[in-house]
């Protein structure tokens, strides 16, 4: 070694030679680079070179785990294996042998002697075991000068570097940030195109690459595959009631909660908006497709803390299986997506299996989305309008309005047959603004007749109840002239239980306003008195599935006299649905029901209609 030395020193044209390696070095390496080789090649290659310029040295990349603070061996070709698990975990200070210390201090470590050197006191085993003598380290730095890493040569024998040396080390330390950069941008690129920005974990483009794969390995093996699309229920009201921010927490929690009921080699990803789908494959009788569903909704189900607000999330999922359901990835999504918008429509908070008959179940709702956006263009909606009767005189006191859809193929449809494909596509908006519209002008023409209508009652939609709704109300009521007092909103108590502190807001405007606030279908929700108490409401409806075997149904006569008490014992009016029968009538009377609304006294009539039968009533 003192030979190469001395011709560093003394031999010019040595010296030259060696400059011209160095130069060789740096654009076989960078060449490399160019061509697109892949990092931990180039990086070996650069260790491998650099030994060829100094014989008796090896090479070696250390690299900074920034999460953790400790080095790790990035490349080492010629060393150990076992030394190279010594190696690693070495924290940067100021005695962590070469490398520790030339990345804890930023600046080159030159260790003449590793046995007599402090900064080698505590790695003299490792010495003793690999004869390391000498030992140089160059930190690797960033653009930004930032310490990532060291290059370093070690030798068997004691010696100090040559000028040639340390501008190899330098060099070669220089050419590694390079590389290492670049890997970076790359590998943060391939994450903006393959990872979700906000959960970080696999995006459409990523599931789609696997799927695909998955798919053809599936085929290959004769082994099978399950998809899952996973849609968190209302997750719109969240970002609505409480904002985008808290919304993505939603979704970053959600990933997390489902990524712990699968298996490793599974892949979840975030497809968009509110939408997951995981991929699993092998499937077998300890790991199937129902037994991870119902993980995964048990998992979401459990109270959710996000910046100390308390959040119930369920899902709706739809499973599909390869290679029942599809042989290709987008028939299997597809199917996927069907049986979730069943599950929607079940429902909401379980998981439904893709079966054929789903497909004409979504090919019907989405030909009756088309049909219902041209119903409202083509003014195919009609309002027809039910009396609700007083118990005491059997008088009208105020009319329920009640929208048809005249259909041009279908006749007269009642609104379970379109209400709930409106409510799933958003257009229960448009359809009931124009509902309330025009019970409002209807109910401003009866005022103006003298027709003595003490309430006009309309049905709201909890899509329709959302920030901003009362001054939509008060924009229609003053469009129609139709007074506030007159009006009276008709809410299902299932959406007062899942109120929003926006949701009661809206409310208590409406009320403050003058409209009345009815609880629709009560008793169907499991509402207690306590949250009774709490609501903006003036209104209680029995639901009809009480009524209708009352008398003699002893659980259903029950619910009926506690919701009389209930709404008794708060100052609320009770009106029921669905009387039918004398009999039913008698015994709602008997217990305190205020008010009656059924067949036995009217069917729902045409506005002209309902007029004759007032007219008759008063006469």
């Amino acid at each position: 070694m003192q030979n190469e030395i001395d011709l560093d020193i003394n031999a010019p044209d040595y010296m030259q030679q060696q400059n011209k390696r160095l130069l060789i070095l740096e654009k076989e390496i960078l060449e490399a680079v160019a061509v697109g080789k892949g990092p931990q090649s180039i990086l070996d290659s650069l260790c491998e070179a650099a030994e060829v310029c100094t014989t008796t040295f090896s090479a070696s990349i250390m690299l900074l785990n920034s999460s953790e603070q400790v080095l790790y061996v990035r490349s080492a070709p010629t060393i150990s294996e076992k030394a190279i698990q010594l190696l690693n975990g070495i924290v940067p200070g100021p005695a962590a042998a070469s490398c520790g210390t030339a990345v804890y201090c930023g600046e080159p470590v030159y260790v003449e002697n590793t046995s007599t050197d402090f900064r080698w006191v505590d790695y003299q085993q490792y010495c003793t075991e690999f004869n390391i003598l000498s030992s140089w380290s160059h930190p690797i730095k960033t653009k930004d000068d930032q310490t990532i890493g060291s290059f370093a040569l070690s030798s068997s024998v004691t010696v100090q570097p040559t000028s040639f040396q340390k501008r190899l080390l330098s060099v070669a330390a220089n050419i590694a940030g390079i590389i290492l950069q670049r890997e970076k941008n790359e590998t943060e690129l391939w994450e903006l195109a393959h990872k979700d920005i906000i959960t970080g974990i696999p995006n459409r483009v990523l599931l789609n690459q696997r799927l695909n794969h998955a798919i053809e390995c599936a085929e290959r093996q004769k082994t099978n595959l399950a998809l899952f699309f996973i849609d968190i229920d209302n997750f719109k009201k969240i970002n609505d009631n409480h904002g985008h921010k808290m919304g993505d927490r939603v979704l970053t929690e959600t990933a997390s909660r489902i990524s712990v009921c699968i298996r490793t080699g599974d892949t979840l990803a975030r497809y968009g908006g509110d939408e997951f789908v995981l991929l699993a494959e092998n499937l077998s009788e300890s790991y199937n497709a129902g037994l991870i569903a119902e993980k995964i909704i048990s998992s979401l189900s459990k109270k959710m803390t996000v910046n100390d607000i308390e959040l119930i999330i369920t899902s709706s999922i739809g499973i599909s299986i390869y290679p029942d359901d599809g042989t290709n990835a987008e028939t299997l999504l597809k199917h996927a997506d069907t049986a979730m918008y069943q599950a929607k429509t079940n429902g909401k908070n379980r998981f439904i299996c893709y079966e054929p008959a789903l497909t004409e179940a979504i090919q019907y709702r989405l030909k009756m989305e088309d049909e219902l956006k041209k119903a409202l263009i083509e003014n195919e909606f009609i309002m027809h309008y039910q009396p609700q009767y007083h118990t005491e005189n059997n008088t009208i006191t105020s009319v329920e309005a009640l929208i048809r859809w005249q259909h041009p193929e279908k006749a007269l449809l009642f609104p379970d047959e379109f209400i709930p494909i409106a409510e799933q596509s958003g257009l229960i908006r448009p359809i009931g603004q124009w509902a309330l519209h025009q019970a409002c002008l209807q109910g401003k023409k009866w005022l103006d007749k003298g027709l003595s209508i003490e309430k006009m009652a309309v049905n709201m939609s909890a899509m329709q109840l959302t920030k901003g709704c009362y001054k939509k109300v008060q924009s229609i009521l003053d469009e129609a002239g139709f007074p506030a007092s007159n009006l009276e909103i008709e809410i299902t108590e299932s959406l007062m239980i899942q109120q929003s502190s926006d949701t009661i807001a809206e409310l208590n405007l409406m009320q403050n306003a003058g409209i009345s606030i009815s609880l629709d279908d009560f008793g169907t929700g499991y509402s207690s008195l306590g949250q009774l108490q709490l609501l903006p409401i003036n209104k209680l409806k029995i639901d009809r599935s009480f009524v209708t075997d009352i008398p003699g149904n002893k659980n259903d006569e029950i619910i009926a006299k506690t919701i009389i008490a209930m709404g008794n014992s708060l100052g609320l009016k009770v009106i029921a649905e669905g009387v039918e029968t004398q009999d039913q009538a008698d015994f709602l009377l008997k217990h305190g029901c205020d008010s009656f609304q059924g067949f036995l006294f009217s069917r729902p009539l045409t506005a002209h209609k309902l007029e004759e039968l007032y007219t008759d009533k008063s006469v």
